[in-house]
């Protein structure tokens, strides 16, 4: 490993501290919500946006505010509409060979179904609503922060399997990877401990059949 200086500062979107370019902007990156109910693999929208420690890093976490609850508003009514017949249930569907899921409408949905839906899109106000609140609260107390100067160890880039042999599944922590080329066909290159831990389990099964 060697290291290289970087300079960070806090998301105005995720609020963990990333990595930022010259201009202030931040760099592209995932996060996890710390209650848990939601992460967000490499496509952060605070990506490209400055630091929360400058006005406009504010000003962005104010409008996502206002985006969280109107989106919360607008789930509440989606609800009541399902509830009362006057909207459709979706459902999360796979296309057919691929890994790629869409939302469909529900033909002929049950009471039930419509229940659930409902209570799906409800929860998924107050998720929203909550993170609002976080956000919010983050505004009112903003006050100026410069960056932070660290070292950072510079680490290599995982390869990992595409796809995998012998009916393997590759690594879940690869979808971001596959969008870099950072996947290969050849497990003798492939450098993420659990992309090779996965194919020779997978293969160990299948000599044994």
């Amino acid at each position: 490993m060697t290291t290289k200086i970087q300079q960070r500062a806090i998301c105005p979107a995720c609020f963990a501290q990333q990595a930022i370019r010259k201009g202030g902007a931040l760099v592209p990156h995932g996060y996890t919500r710390p209650q848990h109910w939601h992460s967000n693999v490499g496509t952060c929208t605070g990506a490209g946006r400055q630091h929360f420690g400058t006005e406009a890093g504010r000003d962005y976490t104010s409008e996502l505010v206002a985006r969280l609850r109107e989106g919360a508003r607008h789930a509440d009514d989606d609800a009541a509409n399902v509830i009362a017949g006057t909207a459709p249930v979706m459902r999360r569907e796979r296309i057919k060979g691929t890994r790629v899921v869409t939302m469909q409408v529900m033909e002929n949905p049950t009471a039930h179904d419509r229940k659930f839906y409902a209570q799906q899109l409800t929860a998924t106000a107050a998720q929203m609503r909550a993170q609002a609140d976080d956000l919010d609260a983050n505004v009112r107390a903003w006050q100026p922060v410069a960056p932070i100067t660290v070292a950072a160890e510079t680490k290599q880039t995982l390869l990992h399997l595409r796809g995998g042999y012998y009916g393997g599944k590759a690594c879940a922590s690869s979808a971001m990877a596959a969008h870099k080329g950072w996947m290969v066909n050849d497990i003798a290159k492939v450098t993420c401990e659990k992309c090779k831990a996965r194919h020779a389990a997978a293969a160990a099964k299948a000599t044994t059949k």
